[in-house]
C-alpha cells in the first residue's frame, strides 16, 4: 500500500468518527445515497430505487461522479450522459455533490451484497435503512414496475428537438408501427450480466412473428450502431416493400429522445439490455406486442410487461 493511500484511509477514518459524533448529536441526519451510472435506462432504474426509500420517509440523495470520471459504456466507446432530467425535467431529484460525504458513505456504509435471487432481493431492498450507500444494480420487486414506473415516468414530447418531434408525430399516426431496438456496443458480444446478444436468427423469428400478427407493419430501427443495422441486418430480414426506417437522427447525447420515439411505437422488438423494455413500459398495454429473446436472463420481464412474447 502506498503512503498516499494510507494517508487517505486515515483521513476517511477520522471523518467517519466525526460523522458518527454529528449523527449522535442529531446535527447530521443519516441518509441513503444511490450511486447513479450508465445510460438513461440505468438512471431511471436507480432513480426508482431511491424513490422506494424516499416514500418510506428516508432522506435520499444521488451520487453522479460517474459522469465526471468515466461517462462511457463498458467498452469505453459510447458516451454515457446524465440525461434523466433532460428526459423527465419534472422529477424531484436531489443531487448528492458532497465529496467528503460520498467518501464516508462508500467506505463505511456500502451495501456490498447484490442478490440475483429475486425473492431474496425483495426482502433485502425493503430492509435497508440509512445510513447506506447503494452502488450496484439491484433487482427490484414487481411493484416498482407496475406502480412506481408509470407514476414517475411518462413521455414528455416537449423535450424533443424539431426533427425528433416530427418523427414522433409520424410514429404516433402509424397504428402499425413496430419499434426495433438493436443493442450493439458493449452488448454485441457475450456479457456476464446479459448473456449472449440478440442474434440474427432472433430478429428473423421476431419479424416473422410480427407479420403473422400485424397487417402491413412499418419498422423503425433504433440502434447505437445504425450503420451496422443498415449494412448487416435490414437487407437480410423479411421486410416487405421496404417498409422500414433506420432512425439515426440522435447520437448518444440525445439517446433519451430515441427512448421516447421507441415508446411511441405501437409494438416493439427488443434487444438485450433495458432500453427497449423501458420504451415498452413507457406506453405499455395489453394490446402492445413486446418481443424478447427467449433467454433466462430476460425472464424477469414476464412480471413487468403486460404482453411479452419470447422467441
Amino acid at each position: 500500500m502506498t503512503k498516499k493511500r494510507k494517508i487517505k484511509i486515515i483521513i476517511i477514518q477520522q471523518l467517519f468518527y466525526c460523522f458518527k459524533v454529528l449523527q449522535y448529536l442529531k446535527i447530521v441526519k443519516p441518509k441513503i445515497i444511490i450511486n447513479v451510472d450508465g445510460g438513461i435506462s440505468s438512471q431511471m432504474h436507480q432513480y426508482l430505487l431511491g424513490r422506494i426509500y424516499s416514500e418510506k420517509g428516508y432522506t435520499v440523495t444521488y451520487e453522479l461522479s460517474f459522469y465526471k470520471n468515466w461517462a462511457k459504456d463498458n467498452n469505453g466507446y459510447f458516451e454515457r450522459n446524465f440525461d434523466l432530467l433532460k428526459a423527465f425535467p419534472y422529477l424531484n431529484f436531489i443531487k448528492q455533490t458532497n465529496g467528503i460525504e460520498s467518501m464516508i458513505y462508500s467506505s463505511h456504509f456500502a451495501e456490498k451484497t447484490v442478490s440475483l435471487d429475486h425473492e431474496k432481493a425483495d426482502v433485502f431492498l425493503y430492509d435497508i435503512e440509512p445510513p447506506k450507500y447503494l452502488g450496484g444494480y439491484y433487482h427490484t420487486p414487481k411493484e416498482v414496475w407496475k406502480d412506481m414506473f408509470p407514476k414517475y415516468f411518462h413521455i414528455s414530447p416537449h423535450v424533443l428537438d424539431s426533427r425528433s418531434f416530427s418523427l414522433y408525430e409520424e410514429i404516433n399516426k402509424n397504428t402499425h408501427s413496430v419499434g426495433v431496438h438493436v443493442r450493439r456496443g458493449d452488448l454485441k458480444d457475450f456479457n456476464n450480466a446479459y448473456g449472449h446478444p440478440a442474434d440474427f436468427e432472433y430478429f428473423k423469428k421476431s419479424f416473422s412473428y410480427i407479420y403473422s400478427k400485424i397487417e402491413t407493419p412499418f419498422f423503425y430501427f433504433f440502434s447505437d450502431e445504425p450503420q451496422w443495422v443498415e449494412d448487416e441486418l435490414v437487407g437480410k430480414l423479411p421486410i416487405v416493400d421496404a417498409q422500414y426506417k433506420i432512425v439515426n437522427e440522435n447520437g448518444s447525447d440525445k439517446g433519451y429522445m430515441d427512448l421516447f420515439l421507441l415508446a411511441a411505437c405501437t409494438h416493439q422488438i427488443t434487444s438485450k439490455g433495458s432500453f427497449g423494455k423501458f420504451g415498452a413500459l413507457l406506453r405499455d398495454s395489453k394490446e402492445k406486442i413486446v418481443v424478447l429473446k427467449d433467454d433466462p436472463v430476460e425472464y424477469v420481464w414476464k412480471e413487468r410487461l403486460m404482453n411479452p412474447v419470447y422467441l
